[in-house]
């Protein structure tokens, strides 16, 4: 029998799915007879069945009419090639509290505006994180992130997500007592691990399979958490460490399993936190490797101080160390007298105008989260009339752009266009006005997760740059494509890998110098090509799994074990990366990884089955994806 919740598979008798446990058959209280989930009547006496799973509307039949079109899309196109993966992911379910109890009696058109209104702020919460709702249930939902679509921060738009539910929760709780006289709330479990994703209908519906505890311990996240609470494992908060708050509730018994599962309440995030800053929370590394670099980007710095703006930058793979790069330069004697203004684009806010250049805006008028409008009306004004009062005609515009309302007539005139040419004008002008008090180093990150918006913007500082006491610093990986590369302020340096007497330098600082892990050296070098990020994760990875013991700096083998497993954490980003590869270039990358780190042309065209011509123009990013 299969589970109508997590879609395993149970033997014939049992009354509750031994993954999830979700009930497989609803029991008529009124003549005891067994009804298979989502039936209306009992097929015993024909009396109405107390059943939660068909209280979902006809909106909510099938993921193909909730999911967002272009997720659909992605996921239709890319079917062939998602089928029969393993993926890492976080999976969530989510519910609300007493859900019959709360129906009881009622009408049911009530109860069905009253679970749907519910239902869709929790998709929308989850698609707004590029989640997969893979099931509703009537009074809950469950939800994947990193599949069918991988991503390497899925465990971080999980919490995200979560956390989203229940600020919608709270906000609707009014509107519900007032319009239906109940209380509602919605509790929320997640936890990470592996799926194998079987196959994708074309309507969307996912049949996959969980290795180990993946779906299960989710579930009993879910039924432990207090109503209004979101609870997560310890594998989620390890993949989500420095981007959340949590309060750590202690080793909890868990059904089904044998020992206590450590498990943690989700209290708050950080959406603007990056990897690096989760990095700097625990302790960074020495850095190494990248002296050649921080030399260009001190030049371009002394150019920009004589009033030459400057644009530099810095290009690599994943997990090379741009940020770092940043960071160091940032922290440095270098930037004394400077000011810096950092800001990031995210994974998942591609769809979401501006969402760097408000971080950026935030940091510069120095606005909090606690802040309420009047506070922040208070520090936009007045930061920029002291700058300048001929500055004063973009108020309007800046305040929009905080998301405080404007009143200003010629603003509400407006036309969208007209808003957008004012919008970019006015974040200029603020930006050169304030370099010409002091020299500005504006760090944006990431962009080749940008919006189009904030291109737009970055483009039009790029115009004016030669004229000012300006450095705008930017890093992306190296599918990014932009149209400065022609102009003569512009610099571009590119970070591989480190070498192997810094890969060396960098082991010994993470490892120290017993000689006994010297063997453990050489393979961590050999399996990470000397990608830091690579090599950090890999070290915590043997550390947390008892492989080595002692402190960072003098780690010794506490076992003879050897074995690298591929971090987590690692394993998202290389998930991701390869899932952006057109469907036959995934194939041959998949082919290729059988054979091995070393792929002899002879033996890939033999067993690809391929053209010769197809293989001589194997796209570059399955070049880039072999060599990772």
């Amino acid at each position: 029998m299969e589970c109508p919740r997590c879609q395993a598979e149970n033997r014939e008798g049992r009354r509750f799915c031994a993954e999830c446990g979700a009930p497989l058959a609803i029991t008529c209280p009124d003549c005891g007879f067994s009804n298979e989930p989502g039936g209306k009547f009992c097929g015993g006496c024909g009396s109405a069945l107390p059943s939660t799973a068909r209280l979902a509307g006809p909106k909510f039949a099938s993921p193909q009419t909730y999911t967002p079109k272009h997720l659909a899309q992605k996921i239709l196109t890319s079917r062939s090639a998602l089928e029969g993966e393993r993926k890492q992911v976080t999976v969530l379910f989510a519910d609300i509290k007493g859900s019959l109890e709360l129906i009881e009696g009622d009408d049911p058109e009530k109860a069905q505006a009253l679970f749907d209104s519910t239902t869709g702020a929790m998709i929308e919460a989850v698609h707004r994180y590029e989640g997969t709702v893979n099931k509703v249930l009537g009074d809950g939902i469950m939800a994947l992130f990193g599949a069918p679509i991988a991503h390497e921060d899925h465990a971080v738009r999980a919490c995200y997500a979560a956390l989203a539910m229940q600020e919608a929760a709270r906000r609707n709780a009014e509107e519900m007592r007032r319009k239906h006289g109940v209380e509602v709330q919605i509790r929320i479990g997640v936890n990470s691990g592996e799926v194998v994703v079987r196959a994708i209908g074309n309507d969307l519906t996912m049949d996959y399979d969980a290795i180990g505890q993946t779906t299960h311990l989710a579930s009993r996240m879910e039924q432990l958490a207090i109503p209004g609470t979101a609870r997560i494992t310890g594998e989620t908060l390890r993949l989500a460490e420095g981007f959340v708050q949590v309060k750590p509730l202690g080793p909890t018994p868990v059904k089904g399993l044998k020992d206590p599962v450590e498990i943690f309440e989700l209290t708050g995030a950080d959406l603007s936190a990056t990897r690096l800053q989760a990095a700097v929370s625990r302790g960074l590394t020495r850095f190494v490797g990248r002296q050649a670099q921080l030399e260009t980007i001190t030049r371009a710095l002394a150019q920009a101080k004589d009033g030459q703006g400057q644009i530099v930058a810095v290009t690599g793979e994943p997990g090379v160390g741009k940020s770092r790069l940043f960071y160091e330069f940032a922290h440095s004697h270098r930037t004394e007298g400077w000011l810096i203004l950092e800001c990031g684009a995210v994974s998942y806010g591609g769809t979401t105008p501006y969402l760097p250049v408000i971080q950026l805006l935030k940091n510069y008028f120095r606005i909090e989260d606690r802040d309420d409008v009047r506070s922040i009306r208070e520090k936009v004004s007045g930061k920029l009339l002291t700058l300048d009062e001929e500055l004063k005609p973009m108020l309007a515009p800046l305040l929009a752009l905080l998301d405080i309302r404007v009143e200003d007539a010629a603003w509400e005139t407006l036309d969208p266009p007209q808003r957008r040419r004012r919008t970019l004008e006015a974040i200029k002008s603020l930006l050169l006005r304030e370099s010409r008090v002091q020299p500005v180093i504006l760090v944006f990150e990431d962009l080749h997760w940008i919006d189009t918006e904030t291109q737009a913007f970055l483009d039009s500082i790029g115009d004016s740059l030669p004229a000012a006491p300006m450095l705008l610093l930017v890093n992306y990986r190296p599918e990014y494509e932009h149209a400065w590369a022609t102009r003569t302020y512009y610099t571009q340096c590119r970070i591989d890998p480190l070498p192997p007497e810094s890969t060396e330098e960098l082991l010994a600082t993470l490892l120290g110098e017993d000689a006994g892990i010297v063997p453990l050296k050489r393979k961590l070098t050999e399996q990470t090509g000397g990608n830091p990020f690579f090599l950090e994760e890999s070290v915590r990875t043997l550390v947390e799994s008892g492989v080595l013991a002692g402190e960072p700096g003098a780690y010794r083998l506490a076992r003879d074990d050897q074995a690298i497993v591929v971090p987590a954490t690692v394993q998202g980003v290389l998930a991701a990366r390869v899932d952006r590869l057109a469907a036959e270039d995934k194939r041959l990358l998949q082919m290729a990884a059988v054979i091995g780190k070393d792929v002899p042309y002879g033996l890939l065209a033999a067993i690809a089955d391929e053209p010769e011509g197809n293989l001589d123009v194997m796209s570059q990013d399955v070049v880039h994806s072999i060599q990772l």
